[in-house]
């Protein structure tokens, strides 16, 4: 039950900072995909750069529990994930 409440609460916050950042948008995310907008690109990098200082304090804390489990790979399988995902945002318009 914690990490259901944990995740809906962490999925809620992130949410919420993209949707004030302006991130929601048709056009921001279009702006970003022809490269005229760049503000969506910074975002996730600076969330990339917290998140990499965030686990490197949590493994100089000694807090293995934090550490991301990385997935095997799934070779055609990824292909597919990939193709689907790219289908489904054209589908919607993006």
């Amino acid at each position: 039950m914690n990490a259901i409440l944990g995740g809906l609460l962490t999925g809620a916050a992130f949410g919420f900072v993209l949707h004030r950042g302006g991130l929601t948008r048709y056009s921001r995310i279009m702006g970003t995909l022809l490269m005229q907008d760049l503000k969506a690109m910074k975002f996730m990098f600076t969330a990339l750069a917290i998140a990499a200082l965030g686990y490197g304090l949590a493994d100089l804390a000694g807090i293995g529990a934090l550490a991301p489990r990385v997935n095997a790979y799934f070779g055609p399988a990824h292909f597919v994930g990939g193709v689907l995902f790219g289908v489904g945002m054209a589908l919607a318009g993006f």
